[in-house]
C-alpha cells in the first residue's frame, strides 16, 4: 500500500477530526488488508459541553414562517432589484434559551423569502458591509485548510443553489470579499448578481461559498430560501399564501448562554480545529428548535429544505404511533411527472421536496410529529452520536377560514419529465469520492485525488448531456452538488469497494491499467425511487455505490466560454477539506 494518498478506514477517519457528540464510541466498518480477517474497532472521540436537547422544553414556541422580501420593480426595466444585507445580530432560537448571537439577512436566519418569476431577472446587491471584522466563530477557523493562511477571517461570497446563472454570478468560492471589498478572492466580481431564473418553478435557496469556510459560515446564519414561480404552476390549484410554508430544517448545538457551539478543537497537529462533520444535537425549522404550527383541516403545500451541515433525515408526519401520508409533487429542480404517495422520505443536505399534506380527514385537536430515525452520520450510524428523532410539531387546532378549493395531490395535471439521453460519441465520466490521508497524517476528502487548484478534467460541452458516475469509495453517504444544471439521477448499483480501490491504486502506481468501476459491480443497477426521479442538483452517493447521474450542460445566453463551475459534496465541513473541483463547459 503506498504511504501517500492512501484510504482512509473509517477509523482512522474519526481518529483525525471529531464528530460533535457527547463522548463517543463508533465502531469501524472498513478495514484494509489483504487477507486479513476484518476486525470490529472502536474510535473515543472528545466530550463536547453544550446545551443539549434534554436541556429544552420541546413545542413550545410558534413556528416563524419567512417573510416574502418585496422588490423594487422600477429601478431596471424588466427586473426585481433587491439590496440585501448581511449582519449580526441577536435572535432567539427556542423559548428557553438566551438569544443567540448570529448572522443573518436582513436581521434574520433563515434570511427572508425571495421569490421570482420564471424568466423574469432577479438583481441583488449582496452587501457584507455591516458584518463584524472578526469572524462570529473565530475558534473554528482552521488554518490548515488549503489556502487558509493567505485568507482574511471573515469573508462571503452568495451562491444561488439550483440556480442557471452565468458564472460570474454564481457565487464561486475564489469570488470572495471581506466587509466592504477591501480584499478579494481571484474570481471575485464587482456589483450585482443577476439570477435569470429561466428554470421550471422549483424551490432554490440562497448561501454562503466562500473557499474553506462554507461550513462556518452556513452555521453562523447564512442561508435563506429562494422560490421560481411560473404559469404551469399557476394553474394547478395548489395551496397557496398561509397554506404554502417553507421549512428550512437545520441542526444546531448551543452553549448554556445561547451562544452557538462548533467544534473548536482537532485531534492533530495537521487538522487542529477542523472537524470532518458536524452533527448537531437540537433541530431548527425556520430558525426555531422544536416549533409547532397550527393548521387547518385542509390540504396544505409544504416547502422542505435540508439546510443541515451534514445530516440526512428519514422524515414521517406520525399520529400516535403511525405515519400520516403525505404526496411528494417536487423535488430539488421543480415538479415531478406525477405525485408520489409517501410515507417516509429520505432528504439529504441540500436537498428539496415539494410536498402536500391533507389535514382535511382529521379531527379537531389531533397533533402530528415531524420524526426522523436516519442513523448519524448516514448510513451507518456511529453509536452515541447526536440523534434527532423529531424536529416539529403540526396541530389541527385552526377552523377552517374559509372552503379548500385546491387540486387533490391524485388530480394534478404535472408537467410531464423530458427524458434525457447522453450525446452519442460522449464516454461517462468516472468520479472517485474518497477519504485520502497524506504523509504527514493530513487528512483530505478528494475527488479523483485531486485538490480543488489542481488543473480542470471535466470539460463538458455547452449543449450535450453527460452520464458521470460517482464512485463512492469511503463509509458516508456524500450529497453531491453540480453548479449551473439540472440533471436526473440514471441509476445506482453495488460495487465491490476494496478490489476496486487496490487495482485502482496499483494503475496510479503504474503497476495495472486504469480499472473500470463497471468490472467491479456486485448487482443489477436499481433506478430512483419516483420521488427522486425529477429534475435534481443534488444526490446522494451511497457508500460501495456507483451513483450514475444525466446532466445537460447548457450555458445561459451571454455566457462567454470556457464557463467556470464547480461540483463538491455538500456535507460542508467535506466541501472545506478539498471535496470540491472545478468544471468547465467548453
Amino acid at each position: 500500500m503506498k504511504e501517500k494518498g492512501k484510504l482512509i478506514s473509517r477509523r482512522k477517519f474519526l481518529e483525525l477530526g471529531a464528530f460533535t457528540g457527547l463522548g463517543v464510541m463508533i465502531p469501524s466498518l472498513f478495514t484494509i488488508g489483504c487477507g486479513s480477517q476484518a476486525r470490529q474497532e472502536t474510535a473515543t472521540l472528545p466530550t463536547r459541553t453544550a446545551r443539549n436537547a434534554a436541556g429544552i422544553d420541546r413545542y413550545i414556541d410558534p413556528l416563524p414562517v419567512p417573510a416574502r422580501l418585496q422588490p423594487d420593480t422600477g429601478r431596471y426595466e424588466g427586473q426585481d432589484y433587491y439590496e440585501i444585507r448581511m449582519s449580526e445580530f441577536q435572535q432567539e432560537m427556542h423559548g428557553q434559551l438566551p438569544a443567540t448571537t448570529v448572522w443573518g439577512f436582513e436581521g434574520r436566519t433563515p434570511g427572508p423569502l425571495i421569490e421570482a418569476r420564471r424568466d423574469r431577472p432577479v438583481r441583488i446587491k449582496w452587501i457584507n458591509d455591516d458584518l463584524p471584522r472578526t469572524h462570529l466563530l473565530k475558534d473554528a477557523i482552521d488554518p490548515t485548510l488549503d489556502n487558509m493562511a493567505t485568507m482574511p477571517g471573515v469573508r462571503t461570497v452568495i451562491h444561488l443553489h439550483g440556480g442557471h446563472t452565468l458564472p460570474q454570478f454564481d457565487g464561486l468560492p475564489n469570488a470572495w470579499s471581506t466587509p466592504g471589498a477591501s480584499q478579494t478572492g481571484s474570481s471575485f466580481v464587482e456589483g450585482d448578481f443577476i439570477y435569470p431564473n429561466s428554470q421550471q418553478s422549483c424551490m432554490l435557496w440562497y448561501h454562503d461559498h466562500a473557499m474553506a469556510i462554507t461550513r462556518l459560515n452556513v452555521y453562523a446564519g447564512l442561508a435563506g430560501p429562494y422560490l421560481i414561480r411560473d404559469d404551469v404552476e399557476d394553474s394547478l390549484g395548489l395551496p397557496a399564501g398561509d397554506y404554502e410554508i417553507p421549512l428550512v430544517i437545520q441542526d444546531r448545538d448551543f452553549n448554556d448562554d445561547g451562544s452557538l457551539s462548533y467544534p473548536t478543537k482537532g485531534v492533530t497537529a495537521e487538522h487542529p480545529v477542523w472537524t470532518p462533520m458536524f452533527l448537531g444535537s437540537i433541530p431548527l425549522v425556520n430558525g426555531k428548535a422544536y416549533p409547532y404550527l397550527e393548521v387547518e383541516p385542509r390540504r396544505y403545500r409544504l416547502r422542505l429544505l435540508n439546510g443541515s451541515q451534514a445530516r440526512s433525515y428519514n422524515l414521517w408526519f406520525d399520529i400516535q404511533g403511525s405515519a400520516h401520508g403525505v404526496d411528494v409533487i417536487g423535488s430539488d429542480g421543480g415538479l415531478l411527472p406525477a405525485a408520489v404517495p409517501a410515507g417516509k422520505f429520505l432528504i439529504s443536505p441540500a436537498e428539496r421536496f415539494d410536498i402536500i399534506i391533507d389535514f382535511s380527514a382529521l379531527p379537531m385537536g389531533t397533533v402530528l410529529t415531524l420524526k426522523n430515525d436516519a442513523p448519524a452520520p448516514y448510513p451507518a450510524g456511529g453509536g452515541a452520536q447526536p440523534q434527532i428523532g423529531e424536529l416539529m410539531q403540526i396541530r389541527v387546532s385552526r377552523g377552517l377560514q374559509s372552503e379548500d378549493t385546491t387540486t387533490a395531490a391524485a388530480s394534478l395535471a404535472l408537467p410531464a419529465l423530458p427524458a434525457l439521453s447522453p450525446t452519442p460519441g460522449i464516454a461517462s465520466r468516472v468520479i472517485n469520492l474518497e477519504n485520502i490521508e497524506g504523509a504527514t497524517g493530513r487528512l483530505q476528502l478528494q475527488i479523483n485525488n485531486k485538490l480543488f487548484r489542481d488543473p480542470v478534467e471535466e470539460q463538458p460541452r455547452d449543449g450535450t448531456t453527460e452520464i458521470w458516475e460517482f464512485v463512492n469509495l469511503t463509509e458516508e453517504a456524500h450529497p453531491l452538488h453540480l453548479h449551473l444544471t439540472q440533471f436526473q439521477i440514471l441509476n445506482r448499483q453495488p460495487l465491490d469497494q476494496i478490489n476496486y480501490w487496490y487495482a485502482k491504486e496499483a494503475w496510479r502506481a503504474g503497476q495495472g491499467p486504469k480499472p473500470d468501476p463497471n468490472q467491479y459491480v456486485t448487482g443489477p443497477a436499481v433506478a430512483p425511487p419516483p420521488e427522486s426521479a425529477g429534475w435534481k442538483d443534488t444526490a446522494l452517493a451511497m457508500p460501495s455505490e456507483i451513483l450514475r447521474i444525466v446532466a445537460p450542460f447548457s450555458l445561459p445566453d451571454g455566457a462567454a466560454r470556457p464557463a467556470s463551475y464547480v461540483y463538491h459534496c455538500h456535507i460542508l465541513e467535506h466541501e472545506d477539506n478539498e471535496m470540491m473541483r472545478p468544471f468547465e463547459v467548453v
